[in-house]
């Protein structure tokens, strides 16, 4: 584990593989640099994977403040120098993919493709929309931080399905512990700036000319498909592969074998 040092916090990574291409990889939320381990079996001959443990998981530190795309650049870019890396691929899943897009269009001159796998940054969920809305999101903080109020809501979704039985599911696994609702609400806050609206991702991605590939599963309740592919269709030619997978289930070892290959479009 290598870690970039700064006054505002601390971003580890870790290296995997020994391939001639470099890979930046971003994990999802309530995981870490460890879900890209198994992915070298697979491309570990083609890419050395950098993967990291985005801030307030694994043991990435911060301060709990916006994240700024300026400050986010000077970390990326300390990397680079401290690996001496020139070039590189990205690639980002869920939560990850917000980085992802961010890294990309923060030094596009060096990114040579950038894969999103069910991506978040690109259509913006419900959740995320009231977890960060200055006029509601204390609401969402108070329901977060009370779990037996969360608990009587999934079970009143349970009765009336106002959302799927797998996003209740979802939302039980990865909400289940006190520290996993503070770290949601914390890191849907402090990403919130790394984001960019649907009119200047259309522009800014029009403008690059690094490769790029989207990655969804037909059975993913949280990134769907037929929300997110709309979006994409108008920042450039993305190749556009539909897996008849779950959410969790894109990040399977198996999956990175896609990146190796050309997919249709």
């Amino acid at each position: 584990m290598t870690c970039i040092q700064k006054d505002s916090g601390q971003l580890n990574y870790f290296k995997y593989g020994g391939g001639d291409n470099i890979l930046l990889a971003f994990h999802g939320f309530g995981q870490n640099n460890e879900v890209f381990k198994d992915w070298v079996k697979n491309v570990g001959h083609k890419y050395t994977i950098y993967s990291f443990d985005l801030f307030y998981h694994g043991i990435s530190q911060r301060k709990n403040e916006k994240l700024s795309k300026d400050e986010w650049k000077s970390y990326l870019e300390s990397f680079l120098e401290q690996e001496k890396v020139n070039s590189f691929s990205i690639l980002g899943f869920s939560l990850g993919g917000r980085f992802a897009i961010a890294s990309a269009l923060a030094l596009p001159e060096r990114t040579k493709e950038i894969t999103l796998i069910a991506p978040d940054g690109v259509f913006l969920t419900i959740w995320f929309k009231l977890a960060t809305n200055p006029s509601i999101k204390w609401i969402f903080k108070y329901v977060m931080l009370q779990p037996n109020l969360l608990e009587k809501l999934m079970v009143f979704n349970d009765k009336y399905r106002i959302v799927s039985p797998y996003l209740g599911d979802f939302v039980r696994k990865e909400l289940g512990g006190h520290a996993n609702r503070k770290r949601v609400y914390i890191s849907w806050n402090n990403f919130k700036s790394l984001g960019y609206s649907k009119k200047q991702l259309s522009k800014l991605f029009q403008e690059q000319t690094f490769e790029r590939r989207i990655i969804l599963g037909s059975r993913d309740h949280i990134i769907k498909p037929e929300k997110i592919l709309p979006i994409i269709q108008t920042m450039g030619a993305f190749k556009v592969v539909v897996l008849p997978l779950k959410h969790h289930q894109l990040i399977k070892p198996e999956v990175a074998k896609l990146i190796l290959n050309p997919s249709p479009k």
